[in-house]
């Protein structure tokens, strides 16, 4: 069931529309490397440590402790959100293994442009970290009621894919399209899981639920390569983690307690 008064798919899909079409006529005009290099070159204007902690939101374990923080008030994203990241780790891993397009530090010469984190130089296309952060903040925009905190999560979330150029790990190409396709398997997943009635059970609720915990538990020891993103992910996993215990697991654990000493009749 969709939540009364939420924001709705078309801006999404104008913007995923706006993000492919301009890929196209990138690729046509074979702009991308330029393109990378201006962006990376005018990024560098502001601090490192910035772009790092972007790129750690566009992180999928990062995604996963905003996504369950956001479902402890709206059930429905428990299984939206699990079937956003199933669909979409399918479908970025398929291209990127297949097609294995290198990364900008494969091409160019290191001194040309700054690399923040690690040197990576394979599986270019699409973003993996794009499509997260562009598929969370469709999510969350599609189960938002306000304008303002569903475009203040859109903002985020290309600004954290626009990271990905600034640290030096892909190419405009791959963010256009990774984005694109974040923003379109998010409309996708709620189409789903609004349609398809078992999806909707709270079996689905509960393991998604358990997973999203365990993966928002991870967060706090995961390393991503970047430096000063730790205090940011410890931050996250703790919240994340507390607010799943307080509005969910510890309500849940006490019904089930309820139900199993309950007297038969």
């Amino acid at each position: 069931m969709t939540p009364r008064h939420t924001l709705g798919p078309t801006p999404l899909l104008a913007l995923a529309a706006l993000m492919l079409s301009s890929a196209l006529l990138l690729w046509l005009s074979n702009a991308n490397q330029a393109l990378f290099l201006q962006l990376n070159h005018a990024g560098h204007l502001l601090p490192d440590w910035l772009w790092a902690n972007l790129t750690l939101v566009a992180d999928t374990l990062f995604a996963v402790a905003v996504l369950l923080i956001a479902a402890c008030y709206r059930p429905l994203l428990l299984t939206q959100s699990l079937v956003l990241l199933l669909l979409g780790a399918a479908f970025v891993h398929f291209f990127k293994n297949t097609l294995d397009v290198a990364r900008p530090a494969a091409v160019l010469s290191h001194d040309s442009f700054t690399i923040i984190g690690a040197v990576l130089k394979g599986h270019s296309f699409p973003s993996g970290h794009s499509f997260t952060a562009l598929g969370c903040a469709g999510l969350l925009w599609l189960n938002s009621k306000r304008l303002s905190s569903g475009l203040l999560t859109v903002l985020l979330g290309l600004s954290a894919a626009l990271s990905r150029a600034m640290v030096g790990a892909h190419w405009p190409l791959d963010i256009l399209v990774g984005g694109a396709f974040g923003l379109l398997f998010a409309c996708a997943s709620v189409w789903l899981v609004n349609r398809v009635h078992w999806l909707q059970a709270h079996g689905w609720k509960l393991f998604s639920a358990l997973l999203l915990t365990l993966a928002a538990g991870y967060l706090a020891i995961h390393e991503d390569g970047y430096p000063f993103t730790d205090p940011l992910a410890i931050v996250a996993s703790i919240g994340a983690v507390a607010t799943a215990l307080a509005r969910f697991w510890i309500p849940f654990l006490r019904l089930l307690r309820q139900e199993l000493t309950r007297p038969e009749s």
